[in-house]
């Protein structure tokens, strides 16, 4: 079978290539010798003219920055002459020099003599001139400093500091202060000669002090690419970079002795320089490559006509075994050859009764209550369908490892937990879970599916559906919440409450010790009989909310039935914390109500028992808080009661405000 573009290597048969490959290989074997030596050749004559234009560039880049340093050197030896030729006296002298005999040596500028006093100047001395003064009367030779930015362009200053000879205690130096250009004169008398190329002159910090072109503009900027100077820590070479007018040039430098890190770059735009050596190779290139590809066509015309057919059929069929779309999969072209074109309608017969099967299916995933999906045989997500119907989401998010990501966090390690084992285990796939959906609702589903073999018995991928159970689930919790907590009120019922005190006599045995109070109210059925059933109802529901507010995060809050209320206190490890709740509770429950308008005002007792060891049940502790609870109301209502057994003996703890009484039970 011929190899064919496009079709995976998984389709290719045995070690067998196609007709295409053979005449592009010829067409090849002629071709490509005459291009090697040919492109050989003009590499080699490229890369010497390249050389060539680069060390023009760094020759003239040395030349010109020991021009720059005579220059520079030329200002300091007519400093040294000045200076010997005019007395100083005292401590700081400022002199300006403009007259046409101190230009003509280059003494234009701002002369500053500074003294300094136990390295302190003395008198008021600029920042900058100090400290250019100090370095070179430390060091007893000629200082240079970097350009300094004034406020606006004419205030930009280069200082050149002297050491004078020391008077008494204090050090001195001369301080020439000038305009840059004034003291590039080498680059500025040069100019002209210099019209085809850049140069420009850079500080030790990468601000531009002279240019060739646009110094107006461009001194006291910072060269764009001063960092790839730096970078190569050498005293001259050659590097990329962009100038101010963001053209790219190949510059070459050299720096600047007795200078604090000056460099001279000569540069030439890059397309100028290539031009020189490019051209010619780029030509022969495009000639080439037209002759290699006339070439090719040719060859690859040939093959088309004989192998079209062929080609289209494998093109084809790879990619319905690589599970393209219907729409995307390349069309078969008629053949003149009777038993391809029968082979070509059973085909596209066998693809139309797969599509049709698709649509069937893309039509219940669109329905929105099922998302059909794929695993690679690793368990990645590779496809799904209605995904972003069911979450409002992008299905491309959810492929790959993806869709964990819209898992609600309590119930992903265990969904991953469950999933490895299943895929490990080859056993069917079936777990309930919670996806975030559009909006961030969490929304209940379950997936479904199992492994799909080859006819060796190996994995091949995984599929199935993801369900849309959240009705399902909010029906359930509804029904399991209404089967625990009181209709009217919503506080938890008879049947949590007997759950829960079961749970509290087990955790005796780790040494915690709980109480159940049990609450009925006073004065309740005159509400009910005065204002009504329904004010007595909203009078229970408000009664519910105080208790709720009261013993908060203490314990558990449930409605027994009519005016009964109970709670299950936590950490009752005193008898007086349980007192002290009681007391809150009196109190709460008896201030006034206002229901439909009228006021309304009952009272609570509160009959209380410790749940201490593991030796009685639910049904016994209900009956001992019951017991107490009689007691309360028969010492006359709005109290609270313990009921203590101890042994065979019944004792009760009566008490009003802060006074207690024990009585026999």
């Amino acid at each position: 079978m011929a190899e064919v573009a496009g079709l995976p290597k998984t389709f290719l048969v045995g070690r067998s290539v196609g007709l295409n490959v053979y005449l592009l290989a010829l067409t090849l074997a002629c071709l490509l010798p005459i291009l090697a030596i040919s492109g050989f050749a003009m590499w080699r004559a490229g890369e010497a003219y390249r050389e060539t234009a680069t060390t023009r560039l760094s020759d003239t880049a040395a030349t010109l920055a020991r021009a720059i340093e005579a220059d520079i050197e030329g200002r300091f030896t007519a400093l040294t002459t000045f200076a010997t030729l005019r007395t100083f006296s005292g401590d700081m002298v400022l002199t300006t020099l403009t007259s046409s005999r101190f230009k003509g040596i280059g003494l234009d500028g701002q002369v500053t003599l500074v003294a300094f006093d136990a390295d302190t100047p003395v008198g008021k001395v600029d920042r900058r001139i100090a400290m250019v003064a100090r370095e070179a009367a430390n060091k007893q030779a000629p200082a240079l400093s970097n350009l300094y930015l004034g406020r606006k362009r004419a205030d930009f200053r280069i200082d050149l500091a002297l050491p004078l000879p020391a008077e008494g205690p204090h050090i001195r130096a001369l301080v020439l202060s000038v305009a840059p250009e004034q003291l590039i004169r080498a680059l500025q008398q040069k100019n002209e000669a210099l019209s085809g190329i850049l140069v420009a002159v850079t500080d030790g910090n990468g601000r531009i002090i002279a240019r060739s072109r646009d110094a107006e503009r461009t001194i006291g900027l910072r060269a764009p690419d001063w960092h790839k100077l730096e970078a190569r820590n050498a005293r001259s070479g050659w590097f990329e970079a962009v100038t101010t007018e963001k053209t790219k040039t190949i510059l070459a430098f050299e720096k600047l002795d007795g200078t604090p890190g000056w460099a001279l770059v000569v540069g030439e735009p890059t397309a100028v320089f290539n031009a020189r050596w490019k051209d010619p190779v780029i030509g022969l290139a495009f000639g080439a490559l037209i002759a290699l590809g006339l070439a090719t066509v040719a060859a690859m015309w040939i093959g088309r006509l004989i192998l079209r057919p062929v080609e289209a059929l494998a093109v084809h069929s790879a990619a319905v075994a690589s599970d393209h779309p219907a729409d995307a999969l390349p069309p078969i072209p008629k053949s003149l050859v009777r038993e391809f074109e029968t082979l070509r309608v059973s085909v596209e017969a066998a693809e139309a009764a797969r599509r049709n099967n698709e649509r069937r299916l893309e039509t219940v995933a669109q329905a929105g209550a099922l998302a059909l999906w794929h695993w690679s045989a690793r368990g990645d997500l590779s496809w799904v369908e209605g995904w972003s119907v069911l979450t409002g989401t992008l299905e491309s998010d959810a492929l790959g490892m993806g869709w964990l990501d819209h898992v609600h966090p309590e119930d992903r390690l265990r969904l991953v937990e469950t999933l490895e084992e299943m895929r490990e285990a080859g056993r069917m796939v079936d777990v309930e879970f919670r996806l975030r959906v559009v909006g961030g609702r969490w929304l209940w589903v379950r997936k479904r599916g199992g492994p799909v073999h080859d006819d060796n018995g190996a994995v091949l991928q995984w599929a199935g559906v993801i369900e849309d159970i959240d009705a399902r689930k909010q029906s359930e919790t509804h029904v399991a919440h209404l089967a625990h907590h009181d209709a009217l009120t919503d506080l938890a019922n008879r049947v949590m409450l007997r759950q829960r005190l079961e749970d509290a006599i087990t955790d005796t045995l780790n040494g915690k010790r709980r109480a159940l109070l049990y609450l009925d109210l006073d004065r309740f059925k005159q509400v009910n009989d005065t204002l009504g059933h329904a004010a007595g109802d909203t009078l229970l529901c408000v009664v519910a909310d105080r208790l709720r507010a009261c013993v908060a995060e203490q314990g558990l809050v449930a409605r027994l039935g009519g005016d009964e209320f109970a709670v299950l206190q936590d950490g009752a490890d005193r008898e007086e914390k349980s007192l002290a709740l009681a007391e809150r509770i009196i109190e709460i429950v008896s201030a006034p109500y206002l229901i439909d308008g009228f006021s309304a005002v009952v009272g609570v007792s509160v009959g209380i028992t410790f749940i201490a060891d593991c030796s009685s049940d639910a049904n016994a502790c209900l009956k001992r808080a019951d017991q107490a609870l009689y007691w309360a109301k028969q010492s006359g209502r709005g109290r609270a009661i313990i009921y203590e057994q101890e042994e065979n003996l019944a004792q009760l703890t009566s008490f009003a405000g802060l006074a207690t009484t024990r009585l026999q039970a």
